[in-house]
């Protein structure tokens, strides 16, 4: 199977491998220890021969360490998938942009994600870091390949983090499966009713099931 993955990529220099546990679907629960929340979910759920191309968004802020953490996740995901003799074709592209960005930055970014689509891919993405237009663009992207080239939605994941006192709880870190919030969107793009009121009726139907 042909898969996309797009990942926003931490600004900090401050990655650190870690085991993350799952909130609702447990069968993409990794035992390992990561730096990266999605490559838990792709040790789980990546086969033999899958063309899988990971789309790292960079940001040029903070301490930019995109491009370490860039390399960071590259080798994590190749030695996954060399350990545990998964068979994976995995390639990589880097969009970088800046944590500020004009219209017209935003539009490029926004073209370069729909520029990967291909007919009948499975598409996933991890949120958890950047600016959070960076999820708003994917999410459109998305759209655009279940549209236009009849992709498949694999995974959509956030990893959760809390802080006390300023420092990081790592006991607080879990993998949000958000899958079922973007379907949600999904849904209400597709549904066709006569009125709002039959509308919420097609809403609240669906949530009964």
């Amino acid at each position: 199977m042909k898969k996309i993955v797009f990942v926003t990529l931490m600004m900090a220099d401050d990655m650190y491998k870690r085991h993350y546990p799952v909130d609702g679907n447990t069968f993409i629960e990794y035992s390992g220890e990561l730096y990266y929340a999605i490559n838990a979910v792709l040790a789980r759920t990546m086969k033999k021969d899958d063309e899988v191309k990971v789309v790292l968004l960079e940001t040029k802020a903070g301490e930019s360490a995109g491009r370490k953490n860039a390399q960071l996740f590259i080798n994590e995901l190749n030695e996954i998938n060399h350990n545990n003799d998964i068979g994976a074709k995995i390639t990589y592209d880097v969009i970088s942009s800046r944590f500020l960005t004009s219209k017209k930055g935003l539009n490029d970014i926004y073209l370069k994600l729909i520029k990967n689509f291909e007919s009948d891919v499975e598409l996933s993405a991890d949120i958890t870091f950047g600016p959070k237009s960076l999820p708003l663009l994917i999410f459109a992207a998305m759209q655009f390949g279940e549209k236009f080239f009849d992709c498949s939605i694999g995974n959509v994941i956030y990893l959760k983090t809390e802080f006390k006192n300023g420092k990081l709880d790592e006991s607080s870190q879990i993998i949000c499966d958000y899958t079922p919030l973007y379907l949600l969107n999904s849904f209400t793009n597709t549904i066709e009713c006569s009125s709002g009121e039959k509308a919420i009726a097609a809403v609240e139907a669906l949530f009964e099931n």
